[in-house]
């Protein structure tokens, strides 16, 4: 987006106004290269993503029972595939670490949630029927299946629930610090469990400069959708909601 708003910037320029056209250009481009060569969107993720650690669970209280809420990322509906596969790859990585936390405590309940659109089978039905696929009890999962956000996750588990209850909410590392915020401020206290990190240190993780790609300029789009969605919650939905 903010390319295209640049390009219609630059060609609006090339016919009225020569003497900032060639600025506005060359600063473009720049920012383009160092946009999509991997290195400053990855130290851009890294600097929310480093607040974020995962969830120690030597150090919980084994004898509570925990809510284990699983947040959604999406889902298809192909009637063909089993629900493993129709959870995309965010929706799946946060189930896998759910169940994780469900298989080490000895008294857990899995929520999932999540809409799917008005009248469809809601993604929290395709991620409950994907973790009994993989070994969950049925009678141990709950099922949340009307949520279209965040904040909507997040009351609809207080309605269902309460807020007296023993909360692990999972969600990737980069939306941990919004979900958080949005449960604690519900009147949730909750302990977060975060996943799918994107930048990771390791002897074959390459964080450094690479050549121009549409994976770099992705995760670009990817860091800042994360800061205008957290602005937009602090400054509009956040006062609202109060």
């Amino acid at each position: 987006m903010y390319f295209l708003l640049w390009g219609v910037w630059t060609y609006w320029l090339n016919r009225r106004n020569q003497k900032l056209f060639k600025p506005v250009l060359i600063a473009g481009v720049l920012v383009f290269l160092i946009s999509s060569t991997n290195y400053i969107p990855k130290k851009l993720i890294y600097s929310i993503e480093k607040t974020q650690t995962p969830i120690a669970l030597n150090k919980l209280d084994t004898s509570k029972t925990y809510y284990i809420h699983v947040l959604g990322a999406g889902t298809t509906l192909d009637p063909e595939l089993p629900a493993t596969m129709n959870l995309n790859a965010m929706t799946l990585t946060r189930l896998n670490e759910g169940i994780r936390l469900y298989n080490s405590l000895a008294h857990a309940i899995l929520i999932t949630s999540s809409s799917a659109g008005k009248g469809l089978k809601s993604q929290a039905q395709v991620s409950k029927e994907a973790a009994m696929s993989l070994g969950v009890d049925e009678n141990n999962i709950k099922i949340l299946p009307t949520p279209t956000t965040t904040l909507e996750e997040a009351l609809a588990f207080k309605q269902h629930f309460g807020t007296d209850k023993h909360v692990i909410i999972v969600t990737s590392a980069l939306h941990m610090p919004r979900a958080t915020e949005i449960f604690t401020d519900v009147g949730l206290n909750v302990i977060p469990a975060p996943t799918a990190f994107i930048y990771k240190e390791g002897p074959i993780d390459d964080n450094g400069l690479t050549w121009p790609s549409f994976e770099s300029l992705e995760l670009m789009n990817t860091y800042h959708l994360t800061v205008l969605k957290q602005w937009y919650y602090s400054l509009v939905k956040k006062e609202s909601y109060k």
